[in-house]
Parts: structure tokens; C-alpha cells; sequence
């Protein structure tokens, strides 16, 4: 019986707001005991890349936490997850029911939505893959090319134009209805955003925000639920993949009303730290430069690879600014066309993916760290270099070398074996850890 409450008690403070790339639901725990044994419980404690929110939520649990990410979605999961608030289940269903069908948006949309769901309905493979090809009506109005869908794609314009729609009322419709979503389910995406607009206080918008988030994340129809780039519909043969049609018929069905209900519910379920919390949307040198004194230890998840993490999550960026952005442009045979996975030109460009900043990047985070008297949790997943996947842009031998630079105590800790290993010899500590997710613990005492 102890065992089971120990396992209970374990799991408290563990929630899953993202379908999140590298996400660290699997190792709160982990990450949670680590910093108590170097972090008094009350004090506090920095989750400098914050994104999804879960270690920041977790880390609520024994101490006062400041949340800090670059990215506004991550910001708004963040106060959904620590805020006290003042919403019950009757409040939910009462916005639920009050949330007003737009039958105008409906309207303009129903040539392409008639046209997915009959595809959906009717196994029509060529239909659904040209609708991920070219579906948005953002790009159609944009750059006009040829499609299957000209006519659909030409009335849906036509009745934006008219109806005065060609505003942030149709925007998650207009930019990614059909590619990501389905063209219902992007019209409920913004039906939803208009009212939490219109009739939710700015005390409790970021709650009902968060939950528009994470429903966006669960029926997102592709290849990992993030929105890196939409479904390829072809093989290399140029052969349609039946992939397109059972992943549409799994994610493109999903009720967005109901699924949403169901987000806010566990949102106002979960329970709420007793310490104080801060949430900041900053760069992370800024933040580091802003703290108060109150903060004994930095958690730090920064990205590793050459992927930038606002390239995986620039849907939901734009749900929650809603501002219409201009859309980045790729060459194709000499011409600038919009990317195909629709993102916005002014996404975030981490300077810990550039191979050419990143070593300075991480020596300034280790020397302000270090400089302030703070400890320092340094998350990092080793790979097989022989298969060279999602290669990092620097190594934990690198790390570990910079580390020492600046802190007294460097050890590393494994996930996988929990095993302490000193900085007295590196190839051992990297040895050790190989196998899982390492922290490299930096201490100055």
C-alpha cells in the first residue's frame, strides 16, 4: 500500500498540456528530485525554456517558480497551469453553450468543407492529398496557382470578400483549414478564439486559451501532432499513401467542441501550487538578467539541434497572438513561393541551433548562471553519432568542457541509471550516461 500512495504522490503534478517534441513529461520525476537535492524546498527555481509547461507545473509542487519561454503559447499554458482560478465545470459549460455558431464563417467555408468530408466519406485519396498540398485558402489568395480545388478554393475566397471575413475572425480557417486541421474544425478553432475574445476577463483568457491549445495539438492531422510540415501525401513514386486517408479519418473527424470541453475540465482539475510563480515571455538572457534574488536554481532545456522549436509550433503561436502574420517564402527553380508548411515569417530563430553561435550561446548562459551565485540543471539527450540523427549542434563533451570553465562542482546524472558520475574524467561520465537523458548538474558550493 505505500508503494502504490509513493507511486500516487509521484505522479501528482504530472500533465501533458502538447503533443511536445523532446518533452520531459517521462522525466519529471527524474528532474524533480534532482533539483531538491541541491534546491531547498520553497525556494526558487527558473524553467528557463519553458515550452509546453510541464516542468515548470511539476516543479511548482515544492518551490516558487519563475516560467520563461521566447513563445506566447508556452507563456499562456504556463498561467493556465499555475494561476489559482476561479472557474468551475458550470462556468465551462455555460461558455460552451454560449458560444456562438458563426454561420457566416460556416457558410463561406461549406464549398471546401463539403468537399473534405465527402473525400473522408467516400476514401477519395487524390481529393484529400491535393487538399494538403493546397488547401490553404491563405496561399490560394496569395499566389493563385493551379489546383484541383481552383473552384472551392476560388467561392471560399469570394465569400470571405463579401461577408467582410477576411479579418482575424477566419484566420486559423484561411491559413490552415484543410492542412493541419480539417476546414470544420479550423472554422470551430475560430469560432472558439472570437469568443474567448469577446466574453473571457484577461484574468482567466489565458485558462481558456490553453485549452484551445492543446486541442489544436490533439486533432492536428499529421506525423507527430506538431505542425513542422504538413503530411507528405506521396511516396517517391509519386504514388498517394494510405496513410493520408486513415490519418485523416482519425484526426480530422475528432469533434472540436467536445474535445475542448474536456481540455478546460482537466485544466480546472488539476491542482494548484501553494507557492508564489512568475511567468515571463523573454529571451532567455534576458530573463537570466531580470531575476530576483529569491531564485537558487535554473532549470535549462535548451534546443540542441538545427531544428528551431517555433518551426514545430508556429500554429500555435499563431492561435494565440492572432494577428494575421506575413508567411515565409522559399526558392523553387528561381521563384519565392510561401514554404509549404505555412509559417510565419517572423518565427523565432534560437541562436542554440546555429552551429556557428551555439558555443558562445551556452558559455553566456553558464558565465551569468555561474556570475549570480545560482545553480544550473543543464537537460541533454545523447545520441548515436554513427546514425547520424538529429545530429546536435554541440556535444556533451563540449558541455561538460564549458561547464567546468565556470562552476566549481560539474557531475552528471543519468536518467537511465540515476548514477552520479564526476567531471574527474569525461569519457567516464560520458560513458555512464550514454544510454538516457542526462542532467548535467553545475554547482558552485
Amino acid at each position: 500500500m505505500h508503494s502504490i500512495l509513493n507511486l500516487l504522490y509521484k505522479m501528482e503534478y504530472n500533465f501533458k498540456t502538447l503533443n511536445y517534441l523532446g518533452s520531459k513529461l517521462r522525466l519529471l520525476n527524474f528532474i524533480e528530485d534532482n533539483v531538491l537535492r541541491i534546491t531547498n524546498k520553497g525556494q526558487g527555481v527558473c524553467d528557463l525554456f519553458a515550452g509546453s509547461g510541464c516542468v515548470s507545473y511539476k516543479l511548482s509542487n515544492h518551490f516558487s517558480v519563475t516560467s520563461c519561454d521566447i513563445q506566447s503559447y508556452s507563456k499562456s499554458i504556463c498561467n493556465a497551469l499555475l494561476k489559482k482560478h476561479v472557474v468551475s465545470e458550470n462556468d465551462i459549460d455555460k461558455f460552451i453553450s454560449d458560444i456562438q455558431v458563426d454561420h457566416e464563417l460556416f457558410n463561406c467555408f461549406d464549398p471546401l468543407i463539403i468537399t473534405e468530408e465527402q473525400a473522408i466519406k467516400t476514401k477519395n485519396l487524390e481529393v484529400l492529398s491535393e487538399i494538403l498540398e493546397n488547401g490553404s485558402v491563405e496561399v490560394f489568395r496569395l499566389e493563385n496557382k493551379w489546383s484541383l480545388l481552383n473552384n472551392q478554393l476560388q467561392k471560399v475566397s469570394t465569400n470571405l470578400n463579401n461577408t467582410a471575413l477576411l479579418n482575424e475572425k477566419s484566420l486559423i480557417s484561411r491559413y490552415y483549414g484543410g492542412v493541419y486541421f480539417s476546414y470544420r474544425q479550423a472554422v470551430w478553432i475560430d469560432v472558439i478564439l472570437e469568443e474567448i475574445h469577446k466574453n473571457i476577463s484577461k484574468e482567466n483568457r489565458d485558462l481558456y486559451l490553453a485549452a484551445l491549445l492543446s486541442t489544436a495539438s490533439d486533432i492536428a492531422d499529421t506525423v507527430g501532432k506538431h505542425f513542422a510540415q504538413p503530411i507528405k501525401s506521396r511516396d517517391s513514386n509519386g504514388n498517394i499513401k494510405n496513410t493520408v486517408y486513415n490519418k485523416a479519418l482519425k484526426d480530422k473527424t475528432i469533434d472540436v467542441i467536445k474535445l475542448y470541453r474536456n481540455w478546460l475540465i482537466r485544466y480546472i482539475s488539476t491542482p494548484r501550487t501553494r507557492y508564489h510563480f512568475h511567468t515571463t515571455q523573454s529571451d532567455y538572457l534576458e530573463c537570466l538578467q531580470n531575476l530576483p534574488n529569491s531564485v537558487k536554481t535554473i532549470y535549462a532545456d535548451p534546443p540542441y539541434t538545427r531544428d528551431h522549436y517555433s518551426r514545430y509550433y508556429h500554429v500555435l503561436e499563431t492561435i494565440t497572438l492572432r494577428d494575421s502574420p506575413e508567411l515565409s517564402t522559399t526558392n523553387i527553380h528561381g521563384k519565392r513561393h510561401i514554404s509549404n508548411g505555412i509559417y510565419r515569417k517572423d518565427r523565432h530563430q534560437s541562436p542554440f541551433c546555429i552551429k556557428s553561435k551555439a558555443p558562445e550561446t551556452f558559455k553566456a548562459m553558464f558565465k551569468i548562471i555561474s556570475n549570480s551565485g545560482r545553480n544550473l540543471l543543464l537537460s541533454y539527450s545523447p545520441y548515436d553519432e554513427s546514425k547520424k540523427s538529429h545530429p546536435r549542434v554541440v556535444t556533451m563533451q563540449q558541455l561538460l568542457i564549458w561547464a567546468k570553465n565556470y562552476f566549481n562542482h560539474v557531475d552528471v546524472v543519468s536518467a537511465g541509471s540515476f548514477k552520479h558520475s564526476k567531471l574527474n574524467s569525461i569519457d567516464h561520465s560520458l560513458d555512464a550516461s550514454n544510454e538516457a537523458e542526462v542532467l548535467i548538474v553545475c554547482t558552485n558550493e
